[in-house]
Order: structure tokens, then sequence, then C-alpha cells
């Protein structure tokens, strides 16, 4: 078992909440629990915290590469206010600017209004897509509008978003070539898949909502260094005991039905209270009772990236999106490895929703993501490709399908002291590092409240105006 262990600073009668899983959620959790006056601790069955948000060697430099791009977005106050109060920003950038790449490599610089109020923002945005004729940018406005407007009663959660979005009239060409791309890089999951009322989310939090809303947030440093090693000093020195390697296995409760303790590589840690920061499937074996391990409704969803090597810098962007390909996102070297740029001319593509993509085939992958960048980059033309890897996560994201809110838990329990977290639980979001950080400080305040300290860590949305109020409602 490795252990790191900062200082106690809490007073030993502080109430000792152990929080098991070292994912975000788990991170965020002990973070706002520490801030509350508890004493945490966090185990971790892995040897790195940092869950999906993981790092691995590069082959060719030996220096961290993120396993898959992780990137927020500025609605993302939650994500935002933790790496603000941990002191991680320095390792964000914020791009204003979206580029998409149409099928005929015609590049759309899309950065939204900074003067025109939410949601008149985005007319820019929109209107920047090169590859749409006008009627499509039009007819694209409209649909957003349209979703936007669903009123809660009107918000169908059998439909798919690809069954709605055609039933309102949107063109085909606007389907694939914005909201596929969009949304399946919003949410992991196929748009043939997902309910209406996540894309919705995607559309009003995600766009709408504030000028700040769709910046994308992206991490300068490989996810392992920000989250595994400088978020867990930040713990550490708080007083949080963060010990990896450590299984565990049980939670043990007493003729009460109240939790005592977690069983972990033989031993009982004795606690107050237990969060159970850990996937679904986790949480169903170690309290089958509460949570259902298996749920036709609760299933997850692949995403892949694609790591390229070359013999120089191929890509002359940021990131991009491109639409009507294989590829989804490509991001630069420096974004993917936080090393200069053009170091070891390496970059990253990532596609969501991947399962059967090229049937399964690693080596087609590889060719058809190579023949599309030497398509729309011109120095990958010529550029030799050293090295590749596509890695594959195929629970990535809960699949955020009609119906799965119905089933996806609260952070209390029927338990009074056990308490649930995770992207997959119900915050109202989809998978992604901001859902997995509200998981983790919705059940941090409900520990804190049940403890006798109440605490209000959880952040709320970036303010609406008066304008987007009327046309979203609320």
């Amino acid at each position: 078992m490795s252990q790191a262990r900062g200082g106690s600073s809490a007073a030993e009668t502080a109430a000792h909440v152990v929080v098991v899983g070292g994912g975000l959620a788990g991170l965020a959790a002990a973070a706002a629990l520490v801030t509350a006056g508890c004493r945490v601790t966090v185990l971790e069955s892995r040897r790195k915290v940092g869950g999906r948000a993981a790092s691995y060697e590069d082959p060719v430099s030996g220096g961290l590469v993120d396993a898959c791009q992780h990137v927020a977005m500025g609605c993302c106050t939650n994500f935002l206010d933790l790496c603000q109060r941990t002191g991680l920003t320095d390792a964000l950038r914020r791009d204003r600017t979206l580029w998409f790449i149409g099928p005929d490599g015609d590049r759309s610089r899309c950065t939204p209004s900074r003067w025109l109020p939410a949601p008149l923002h985005l007319a820019p945005l929109l209107f920047g897509m090169r590859h749409f004729s006008m009627g499509e940018k039009l007819a694209l406005a409209r649909g957003m509008l349209r979703i936007a407007r669903l009123r809660s009663e009107d918000r169908t959660d059998t439909a798919t978003a690809l069954e709605w979005l055609r039933a309102v009239g949107q063109p085909e060409r606007v389907i694939h070539l914005f909201w596929q791309p969009v949304v399946e890089s919003a949410l992991g999951e196929s748009i043939d898949l997902v309910s209406v009322r996540a894309v919705r989310k995607v559309v009003v939090d995600g766009f709408l909502a504030h000028r700040d809303a769709a910046d994308l947030i992206v991490p300068t440093e490989p996810l392992g260094r920000l989250f595994g090693d400088r978020l867990v000093r930040w713990l550490e020195a708080a007083g949080v005991v963060v010990t990896t390697s450590a299984a565990v296995t049980a939670v043990e409760r007493d003729d009460r039905g109240r939790v005592v303790g977690v069983c972990c590589h033989g031993d009982v840690v004795a606690c107050d209270a237990v969060v159970l920061a850990v996937p679904w499937k986790a949480a169903g074996r170690l309290v089958p009772d509460l949570v259902t391990a298996a749920d036709e409704r609760v299933v997850g969803s692949p995403i892949t990236a694609v790591h390229l090597w070359f013999d120089r810098a191929v890509v002359d962007l940021p990131h991009a999106v491109l639409v009507g390909r294989v590829s989804q996102w490509v991001f630069r070297e420096d974004q993917a490895t936080g090393g200069p740029p053009g170091s070891h001319g390496h970059c990253q593509v990532v596609i969501s929703a991947s399962r059967g993509v090229m049937g399964g085939d690693r080596t087609a992958l590889v060719d058809a993501v190579v023949a599309e960048l030497r398509d729309v980059f011109p120095a990958a033309r010529e550029a030799v490709l050293m090295e590749a890897k596509v890695v594959t996560d195929p629970t990535a994201v809960l699949s955020v399908r009609p119906g799965v809110d119905a089933v996806r838990p609260p952070a209390r329990t029927p338990v009074a002291n056990l308490f649930l977290a995770g992207d997959w639980t119900a915050t109202g979001w989809p998978s992604t590092m901001e859902g997995a950080i509200r998981s983790g400080r919705t059940a941090a305040d409900a520990v804190a409240a049940h403890v006798g300290h109440p605490n209000r860590c959880l952040v709320p949305d970036l303010v609406k105006n008066p304008l987007v109020r009327l046309l979203v409602g609320g």
C-alpha cells in the first residue's frame, strides 16, 4: 500500500470521513470536506489518483501524455472554482475561438462576440461557419432557439436528439456537420442515442446562457501532473490523507445499518461517514442494496484517442473540430503534452461514441486519421509518422440516453452517513469534469450538514441575463 500523508490540521475530535475513490469526484469531495472542518481520508485502488483524468509515459520523449484530452468550458463554474481555490489556474488556457474545418477543408474561425449580450453574442460564431449556406446557418439558429425554448412539460425523455432534430426540420447537412460533432463531443455519445434533454443542456448552458459559456478551457499541463500531483499536494497540505493502492472491498455497517468503516487490505478503517466516489458498477458491488449494479439504462459510452507522433509539427491550430470525418477533434501537441509547440510533432485526435469505429481495426483507424490530417493540414503531407497509439476507454462516460435521469441516484442514500459521488449520479450534468466535481461537492455539502458543520461549496451556474431568462425560462 502506497500512502501519502498530509499534516493534521483538524482536531482529533473532528468527524472522520472516508472518501472511497480518488477520481475528480472524490478529490473534489475531499477538498470541500476539509474546508468544512472534517478529517478526511481518501482511499484509491490505483497507484495514482485522478481516475479517467490520467496520463501515461510518452514513448518518444519519456514525458507524460494524457490518455485522452480533457477540456472544460466557460460554463463549468465548479471546475474553474476548484482550480482557483487549489492554485491550478496557471495550468489552464482559455480559448475563445473555436476552429471548425469543413468537409472541403475550409477553416472557420468562430468567436462569440464580447460586446453583444447573450444569446446574441453567438451570431459571429454561428454565421462564421463557412461550410454552411446562409439558409443552413439560419436553420441552425432556429434549431438552437427552438430547443432552448422547450419548457419542462414539453421536454420528452423518450425521443432521441436525432429524432427530434429531424422532426423539427433541421437540414441533414446541418445535423451531420454541426449537431453531430458538437453533441457527440459534448456528451460523449451518439446523436441517435442521446436524449433531447441532454442536448438542451448543452445548447443552453454551453452556448446561449452567457458570453463566456462556450470558451474552451484547455489544460496546459498533463492531467497526471495537474490532478495527480499538484491537487494532491494541496489536499495533503490541508490535512487530507491520500492513500493509493488501497482497494476497498466492503463497507461495514452496524446493526442499525449505519456505516462504521470500510474494509481495506483486511483492515477496517473506522469513520463517521463515507463518500463512495467510484463508478456505478463498483458502487453496486459495495452497496448492492443501495445502488443497482446493472440497469439497462445505466451504460457507458466509449471514447477513443489516437495519439500520433510525426517528425515535425503538423497541426497549425491550437485545436480544431473536423466535421464530416472520422476524426472529431484534433489537439496540437502543446495542448496534449504541456510541452512547447512542435515538440516531437505530437498531436491527439479524439473520437467520441467510438464503438465500432473502423470495425475495431486500429491500424485502419490510424491510417484513416492520418489521411484526414494530411488532407486538412499542409504540414502533415510531407511529415513522417514515427509512432501511433490508440487508447480507448469503453465506458468513458455515462450514456445520457432517454430515461437515464430517472435512475441516476442523488448524493444522499437511505443510510444516513453514506453518500454517493461520481459523474453518473444525479448532477443534472453529463459525464464531464464539471459533472464529477459537482457530484463530489454535492456529496460533501450533504456530509457536512450531516455531521453538524453546514457548508456550501457547490457554486451556481453563470448568471443569465433577462433576455436569456425570457428565452429559456427561469
